[in-house]
């Protein structure tokens, strides 16, 4: 499954962490425009958002979440979590 983080209007930087029955299984950090790749993710699965942008960010995971995604965030905190369907 891939994360992609778009940066725009400034800079950003945050953190993808997955989890597994509360277990943290890969955690990754990206600091501009890009991706992040877990492998074997798996129904049920957990994957929290961290971090800060100066413009605006979008988080678009490759799977269906609940909540639905893509995410925007505007200037400031990025913060979410997504549970894998």
């Amino acid at each position: 499954m891939s994360i992609d983080f778009t940066f725009t209007g400034g800079i950003g930087q945050a953190t993808a962490i997955l989890f597994r029955n509360g277990v943290l299984i890969n955690m990754q950090s990206i600091s501009e425009t890009g991706s992040i790749v877990f492998s074997d993710v798996q129904s049920g699965d957990v994957v929290t958002i961290n971090g800060v942008c100066t413009g605006a960010a979008a988080v678009k995971l490759s799977t269906a979440t609940i909540p639905a995604n893509p995410k925007n965030f505007p200037t400031g905190l990025m913060m979410a979590n997504f549970l894998i369907k």
